[in-house]
């Protein structure tokens, strides 16, 4: 069995009660990452966990990584049993490796299940200030050569990791939207460290960008792109 846990935002308290007791009597458990809160409080309540951060050091490309991921965790779950996965956030909210996982996992007929907690999308759209009454399209900043942006509804991309990425989701969001337009940039949505900032589109590689950014993007009226 492989049960696929989230982690829930940037901060302790956001972890559901059922990711932390099936981490706490799972046999194996690996994290994709240690650099998350919930993670420190996994080592201070003394549970044994082994990370991927070292396929990050070692691939070249996140979809090197992600799959490495997954086809590590369908071996353990073939040679040794139950393990347990967990990641930031919500497993099926802007992970990769889960979506790979999910299918092989149905493709070998090996049991697999979900335990959510709240996701990076909450967190964010939090610090933003927005709800998503009129829907919201969420968009990785590495697919967006493949996936346009909705303007009708707001947009919210993620994994826009350094001022490289910003600048290819700057110059794919120009396509659609005029230059001034308000973006709001969002660092550590949901930790201490949380940070907001507003700027017209044009300046958005200008921002400070790390592995904790995302963008919010709100929809385009008709008046705005005359």
């Amino acid at each position: 069995m492989i049960t696929v846990v989230g982690l829930g935002p940037l901060k302790t308290g956001n972890i559901s009660m059922g990711a932390y007791g099936a981490i706490r009597s799972a046999p194996i458990v690996f994290v994709r990452t240690e650099k998350h809160p919930a993670v420190d409080q996994l080592k201070a309540d003394g549970v044994r966990f082994s990370s991927f951060d070292r396929f990050y050091e070692s691939s070249q490309t996140f979809s090197e990584v992600y799959t490495k991921i997954a086809a590590e965790i369908i071996r353990i779950a073939e040679t040794e049993g139950d393990v347990v996965y967990a990641v930031p956030g919500h497993p099926l909210a802007g992970e990769t490796a889960v979506s790979l996982l999910i299918d092989e996992a149905r493709r070998k007929q090996i049991p697999l299940k979900i335990v959510g907690s709240e996701s990076f999308i909450e967190a964010s759209l939090e610090a933003a200030g927005c709800g998503f009454d009129e829907g919201l399209m969420v968009v990785d900043a590495l697919s967006m050569s493949k996936v346009s942006p909705v303007p009708a509804v707001p947009n919210l991309i993620y994994q826009v990791y350094d001022k490289s990425i910003a600048s290819d989701v700057k110059l794919a969001l120009m396509e659609t939207y005029p230059d001034e337009f308000p973006v709001t940039v969002i660092r550590g949505a949901g930790s201490p460290e949380e940070s907001v900032e507003r700027v017209p589109l044009h300046r958005l590689d200008r921002c400070r960008c790390d592995h904790l950014t995302t963008v919010y993007v709100p929809p385009l009226k008709d008046k705005e792109n005359e």
